[in-house]
């Protein structure tokens, strides 16, 4: 561990009993089966859709920070490996939770964020099979694509799909099949105020979809689209720090705790720290938002208010926690 650790608004014993509680939190969240899925879980069922998700997510989380806080495995992360190990298609890609379809179907990013986990895991072997396989997968315009049907068409190939499957080869010095095509398919999907949209199946929110797509376009030097990225994220910036908003025709969305984490990542892939006022203010409207149970609010899972989904709940506290933990690494390295 660092001697001292440090976001700018949060240093030394504070930020490691932060980042501990967050920990310990993700611990109790864990299942028999190894699974971390949200506590909803037990209340609503149809959380189960995002049981391995969640679990990706919060084995990165725990990947990130093990050695760089004290921290108690208690078996843990051995749980979990192989909780998603029984969950692997015969491709070794897997699928965002249990609504299953056939063996040759599964999730990119969730796939995608399973790579990272392992490589940050040090499982660099296991990593790179499983990155040279969704490497196969890219389409040759550029894009990669969700491999689910239960995913619209229209919904496939947005941004962040790409921008996840490349980053979980960047983070393995791979390099795509077709990186100048990626780049030129993110380009064409970047709207004239610098976003990539917003899309209900994708939490919601602007900054689910610009995060890693922001961080494959700054990774390969494409300084332009990033720029513009990082002028749209702070122009959406609310007085009090935070970013929020509501689409219209949802009673249910991702609460501002996730969507300003992501905001907040959204501007450290595109090159500000914590020393920058936007970061900063970001962040102690954030971090003042951690929940006595280590965790931060994630919000409902912003299902459609239409008949065909009006059985479907699930929070989203693990995620988002995951997702507050994951900036603060990028803040710290």
């Amino acid at each position: 561990m660092p001697p001292m650790l440090t976001v700018g608004v949060l240093s030394g014993s504070d930020l490691v009993q932060m980042i501990n509680s967050a920990l310990q939190y993700f611990q109790r969240c864990q299942l028999p089966d190894g699974a971390i899925p949200d506590a909803s879980i037990a209340r609503f069922p149809t959380a189960n859709l995002l049981k391995n998700w969640d679990t990706v997510n919060a084995l990165k989380a725990i990947a990130l920070w093990r050695d760089r806080v004290p921290y108690e495995d208690g078996g843990t992360i051995d749980r979990v490996l192989a909780f998603l190990r029984s969950c692997e298609k015969p491709s070794g890609m897997i699928s965002w939770g249990t609504f299953e379809v056939s063996p040759a179907e599964f999730c990119t990013e969730t796939s995608s964020e399973y790579i990272s986990a392992l490589t940050h895991l040090g499982l660099t072997e296991q990593a790179t099979t499983k990155a040279n396989f969704l490497r196969s997968r890219q389409l040759p315009g550029g894009a990669w694509s969700e491999v689910h049907p239960h995913v619209p068409k229209a919904f496939q190939t947005v941004a962040s799909v790409t921008g996840f499957a490349m980053m979980a080869l960047v983070e393995l010095g791979i390099e795509p099949l077709y990186l100048d095509e990626a780049l030129d398919h993110l380009a064409n999907l970047q709207t004239s105020a610098g976003d990539f949209g917003i899309n209900w199946f994708y939490y919601n929110t602007h900054y689910y979809l610009t995060r890693p797509a922001t961080a494959a376009l700054a990774a390969y030097g494409c300084y332009s689209a990033v720029a513009a990225v990082r002028e749209f994220t702070l122009s959406q910036q609310r007085a009090d720090g935070s970013w929020f908003v509501r689409v219209d025709g949802f009673d249910a969305t991702s609460s501002p705790e996730l969507q300003s984490a992501l905001a907040l990542q959204t501007l450290v892939c595109a090159g500000a720290g914590s020393d920058d006022p936007a970061v900063r203010r970001g962040l102690v409207w954030l971090l003042d938002r951690q929940r006595a149970d280590g965790s931060w609010s994630g919000g409902p899972y912003p299902y459609p208010d239409t008949e065909s989904y009006q059985d479907f709940q699930a929070l989203q506290d693990v995620y988002a926690t995951s997702q507050v933990l994951a900036l603060v690494h990028q803040l710290t390295r």
